[in-house]
């Protein structure tokens, strides 16, 4: 590991106590585990130099389809709905995240700009760079998706164990199935701070 990097475990909507601001922070993948994206998007602000620059990269957990291949009667999309809802009540919301661009821009960064990209549910796209990027994303989502819904269907909605194996066992079914177009939508947004104006030097 080089020298210059060290690794904290801390809890990120507490105060932050960091000694220096940072030149560049990046964060992934917190799409419900934040309860306020604008607090924590100012948070990034006053924690960044001038001129230092903020990324964001998120996927929305509900998967989209542009030729209604995934049926809405889906056991994904059922189990991404009650996920949804869960994570509402416990004060942590799945948002869309197409919304971060204005997160960014209320959060006080300048040049904001926003990307979009599709992450395929698998390997079905044709061409090759979003078929490999299918594959990854397929393994990423079947390697996580049960353990998150698993506790929360039991938990929350109290299914039974046996219930929820069964209903994890569509859902990797259905992200397995090629005939099924459909992908993940995923934002990345980056912004500056601005550099703080000169002041004037007193006569």
């Amino acid at each position: 590991m080089p020298p210059n990097v060290r690794f904290e475990v801390d809890d990120l909507e507490e105060p932050w106590t960091y000694s220096r601001p940072f030149d560049y922070i990046h964060s992934r993948m917190m799409n419900g585990s934040i309860s306020d994206w604008n607090v924590y998007a100012r948070k990034c602000f006053n924690n960044i130099s001038p001129g230092g620059y903020l990324e964001l990269t998120e996927c929305n957990i509900k998967p989209e389809c542009d030729d209604g291949t995934l049926k809405a009667d889906s056991m994904l999309l059922k189990t991404v709905g009650m996920v949804q809802e869960a994570s509402e009540k416990l004060g942590r919301p799945a948002m869309d995240m197409k919304g971060l661009k204005d997160v960014l821009i209320n959060a006080g960064f300048v040049d904001v700009k926003l990307l979009q990209y599709k992450w395929p549910l698998n390997d079905w796209p044709k061409e090759h760079r979003y078929k490999e990027i299918g594959v990854w994303s397929h393994d990423n989502a079947v390697s996580g998706w049960e353990g998150l819904c698993t506790t929360i269907l039991t938990r929350t909605y109290g299914w039974t164990a046996a219930e929820a194996i069964v209903a994890m066992a569509q859902c990797r079914k259905e992200m397995k199935d090629r005939s099924i177009h459909a992908y993940y939508p995923l934002y990345s947004a980056y912004g500056r701070r601005p550099e703080e104006p000169e002041k004037e030097e007193s006569a």
